[in-house]
């Protein structure tokens, strides 16, 4: 029995040994892509990776350790001779796999994922700017590392396996396989083995010096979509035509609604804070509060059903997708524009905080490939603090402390910020430590407004306070009830309110906008272009005033048009459209076919 332990536990370390090799290969033959990163932030990568070098060792050894369990039914089993032909595939794809990704990206800049396998099928376009010479290289380079880990994987192998003492001994596999099943899912919290597990650093060549190339192309390989092709329901042009012109940046300003240029920053996302279930007086009376003093965006929707899609939305002014969530997929993930990122470049200090798991839908990875130099979870709150099921406690995360405010100015005073904070509390199974109404749906919302109150007085005694710009606005709506489908338009209904001392004074704005026009519209207030954000609409623009006015909210294979008409509704499935709301012209059932068509086809372009 011991001997098939030390078995597995031998194989176990030399593939995370290639695994750690392989990284310092990638960093020593790619350090011009470092980009200033220290030299201890780029050994730290080792240490950081080091999940996901588990998580793949952990794959591979699942036909092994099958075999190991088969060996205790045989006398003298040749272990070696009977794994050889799986170490060949398995050396050859990690060789494979290893070069490409070094290699491209010496030349790309950018991890190797299954979105290049599209030119697999492709092979004189792949070797056109190739020399002869150069595949040849390459082709025994190939060989020889594949030949090093063969070797170094049958040496971790013992050559026969000699017959248990007794067949009950086979239990044994029972816990080892609960343990690689275990190694395999990486976590034993809410979030799975993705990439922001090696994510870390505000330097991204040691993100992605850290990251599995084993893990990370299998993985995209089940996240790959040719997006570009998914819904083609017309011709290309025809949905251009129809589209396209309504996200054509507009810099030009119709109303001001701040006081300068460059307020520090506040966003609070709330979770699930719907308009119709916090913007009422029983359950919201801070956020309706805040609504009458500051900027009100009366008629605002959200772009999607879910926290990972309402977060890009918000942050990357991307449109939310009915089949899909881009957070998960790290290969887009690196493409997106970042609303941190552009104001990083004016000189902004970005911060996110999150007190529950960072880790999950891969949230790390997306904040900091688009431009977050500090993103702290559950991690960074002491485990007094970690109360509930998801993590802190909105009262716990909403304080001036946790976001580094005080009556002193931060630290660095010749910086400004963009902190944001993600809230928690209100979401299911809605326990949470404060009982003023019945109903437990509406006493969590609660809750967090309550936070909400007590956080931004706070500020108001501060000096932060007079020029400060705060963004409530939630990443979606919830059912008031559980017989509610996802897919009602009333969900998508959520509040967007600027307050804070840089706010001018208070606005009603009754356009219908979307959750990805904040990044747009609040550029523009400063005075920044916003060319990159795509679908992110300046709805104070001259254009916008003048302009057809709709918002956009997907579901589980599904979306809904919104406008002054009414709603339309687009089955994914059947590509079907039946009109829910009021009495919306036929042409609306042309748009949200050509808008869907539009959106994919450009995401499908990153």
């Amino acid at each position: 029995m011991i001997q098939r332990i030390k078995f597995l536990l031998r194989l176990f370390i030399t593939l995370i040994l290639i695994f750690v090799t392989q990284k310092i290969i990638f960093m020593l033959i790619n350090m011009g892509h470092a980009d200033g990163a220290p030299f201890w932030s780029c050994v730290a990568s080792l240490w950081h990776g080091l999940r996901l070098d588990i998580v793949s060792a952990c794959y591979i050894i699942i036909v092994p350790a099958l075999v190991m369990f088969i060996s205790f039914f045989f006398k003298k089993f040749p272990l070696r001779k009977v794994l050889t032909p799986y170490y060949v595939i398995a050396a050859f794809l990690m060789a494979l796999i290893f070069l490409a990704d070094t290699i491209l990206y010496f030349f790309w800049d950018a991890k190797l994922d299954a979105g290049e396998l599209i030119y697999v099928d492709k092979p004189k376009e792949m070797f056109a700017s190739l020399n002869w010479w150069t595949v040849v290289i390459m082709l025994a380079l190939l060989g020889g590392v594949t030949w090093h880990y063969l070797r170094r994987l049958r040496h971790a192998t013992t050559e026969y396996l000699d017959a248990p003492d007794t067949r009950w001994s086979s239990l044994i596999f029972i816990p080892t396989a609960g343990i690689i099943f275990l190694g395999m899912r990486g976590s034993v919290t809410q979030s799975t083995a993705n990439p922001s597990f090696a994510y870390f650093s505000e330097y991204q060549f040691c993100n992605h010096s850290a990251l599995n190339p084993f893990f990370n192309m299998f993985r995209s390989m089940f996240k790959t979509v040719d997006f570009e092709h998914e819904f083609e329901l017309m011709d290309s042009a025809e949905s251009e035509a129809a589209i396209a012109p309504g996200y054509q940046f507009d810099a030009s300003i119709t109303d001001t609604l701040l006081n300068n240029e460059r307020p520090d920053i506040l966003l609070v996302i709330w979770e699930g804070g719907g308009w119709d279930m916090v913007m009422n007086d029983s359950v919201g009376p801070n956020i309706t509060r805040f609504a009458a003093e500051g900027v009100n965006f009366r008629h605002c929707y959200a772009n999607s059903f879910r926290t990972d899609r309402g977060v890009v939305s918000y942050l990357s002014g991307w449109m939310g997708m009915p089949t899909t969530s881009l957070m998960k997929m790290a290969d887009v993930c690196r493409k997106l524009p970042g609303l941190a990122e552009k104001l990083s470049a004016e000189g902004y200090a970005t911060r996110f905080v999150y007190g529950g798991d960072i880790d999950y839908t891969n949230m790390r990875g997306y904040l900091l490939e688009t431009g977050f130099t500090t993103v702290d979870g559950s991690s960074y709150f002491p485990d007094a603090m970690r109360e509930s099921s998801w993590g802190a406690y909105d009262e716990n995360v909403l304080l001036p402390s946790v976001l580094g405010y005080s009556h002193e100015r931060a630290k660095d005073s010749t910086k400004h910020r963009l902190d944001v904070v993600l809230t928690l509390s209100s979401h299911e199974p809605w326990i949470v430590p404060m009982k003023r109404l019945a109903d437990e749906h509406k006493n969590a919302f609660a809750y967090t407004d309550s936070c909400l109150g007590v956080f931004i007085d706070s500020l108001r005694s501060m000096p932060v306070w007079d020029n400060l710009l705060v963004i409530i606005m939630p990443d979606h709506g919830v059912p008031t009830y559980n017989s509610e489908s996802l897919a009602e338009p009333t969900l998508a209904h959520i509040p967007m309110v600027w307050i804070g001392g840089a706010v001018r004074e208070h606005r009603n704005i009754d356009y219908i906008v979307n959750q990805s026009d904040m990044v747009s519209t609040l550029l523009a207030q400063m005075g920044l272009d916003a060319k990159e954000f795509i679908f992110s609409r300046n709805v104070l623009s001259k254009s916008y005033a003048e302009g057809y006015k709709y918002a956009l909210h997907s579901f589980k294979n599904g979306c809904n048009l919104i406008d002054s008409t009414g709603v339309v509704r687009l089955d994914c499935v059947d590509l079907s459209t039946t009109t829910v709301e009021g009495n919306p012209p036929e042409r609306n059932s042309f748009f949200v076919k050509a808008l869907l068509q539009y959106i994919y086809q450009h995401t499908g372009r990153l």
